[in-house]
């Protein structure tokens, strides 16, 4: 288990260095803070407009992401022959391509963990569809501003990872900004609610939909961990996106093909994950409160769709030659 711990950090550490994690991060968080903006332009419905692209935006560079992770860990290694060093040490296939999974899933989360903090931030500097929190767009970006400089300061005098040490900033900062955010400004969202209830998301409804996106990460994560011990980081893109386009109209066409509820339908809704489970933006538009135990059941289901894929990126890096690049 130590071994598996120490390959784990060591695959989260390789990931957070990528200097294109940052920026895929960077280009996320900007686009967050920059829907409070566009929803003036909306006519009632804002909040509905910054969660929705915010949780999209999510969900899509979540994706990038697990590509990129994937790519870095597993692939390359493989490629340039590094997978062979560890393999001469006491380590075996199954601890190192769980090390890798595991650390995949890691940076992951903090990536989505920076998103969703944000993303509460953000419909908080919504506050209706004809102006918004001035003060709160500035810690926003502020606190871009800030981890960015505390990974240049770390890098300048310690010779430290930018990109990891800034990315760590963000994290430690975005949720206790948000938390503090929404208690100063509970009496004031208060009174708005009493004049127009479409101007507020109690975050009892938002904290569960963005719990979900979790899930759904974690479930790329594990499927572009399994390709990716067969395909370089284009390929492995590539289908990805086609799982993923897949997911979300599989389980329709399915069931209208051969009927809900039957063994058919079922065998070809279990083969891609139903990435509609994790989507509650329409529950959230119809005021619709997420219950727990379907948090549990899907938490289950991304277990299982998680167990499933990492099986078969194991049987897929047993039968794989190693570094099959290298003379």
């Amino acid at each position: 288990m130590y071994t598996i711990y120490r390959l784990s950090r060591n695959a989260c550490l390789e990931c957070l260095r990528e200097p294109v994690y940052y920026l895929m991060l960077i280009s996320a968080l900007l686009m967050i803070g920059l829907f409070p903006y566009f929803a003036m332009f909306v006519f009632r419905q804002q909040i509905k407009l910054v969660v929705d692209s915010s949780m999209a935006t999510t969900l899509l560079f979540g994706l990038f992401a697990a590509v990129l992770c994937s790519a870095q860990t597993i692939s390359r290694e493989m490629k340039n022959g590094t997978v062979l060093l560890l393999m001469s040490k006491p380590v075996t296939r199954l601890q190192f391509i769980l090390s890798r999974m595991f650390g995949i899933l890691i940076s992951l989360t903090l990536f989505v963990f920076i998103c969703n903090s944000a993303t509460w931030l953000s419909v908080l500097v919504a506050k209706d569809q004809f102006r918004f929190s001035m003060p709160l767009i500035l810690l926003y970006f502020g606190i871009i501003l800030i981890a960015a400089l505390y990974g240049g300061l770390r890098n300048y005098f310690s010779h430290k990872c930018f990109s990891a040490h800034a990315t760590l900033a963000m994290a430690l900062l975005y949720l206790p900004s948000a938390i503090i955010a929404q208690v100063i400004r509970s009496k004031e969202l208060s009174d708005i609610v009493k004049l127009d209830p479409d101007c507020y998301l109690p975050p009892g409804s938002l904290i569960p939909s963005l719990i979900l996106l979790f899930f759904a990460v974690w479930a790329m994560g594990m499927i572009s961990s399994a390709l990716a011990t067969r395909l370089e980081i284009v390929g492995n893109l590539l289908v990805c996106l086609l799982i993923f386009v897949s997911g979300l109209v599989l389980h329709y066409f399915a069931a209208q093909l051969f009927g809900a509820g039957t063994v058919a339908s079922m065998i070809c809704t279990s083969i891609i994950p139903n990435w509609q489970l994790y989507w509650m933006a329409d529950a959230m538009s119809a005021q619709i409160k997420i219950p727990f135990i379907y948090l549990i059941w899907a938490g289950f289901y991304s277990l299982f769709c998680a167990a499933a894929w990492g099986g078969w990126a194991y049987f897929l890096f047993q039968n794989n030659e190693l570094a099959r690049d290298t003379r």
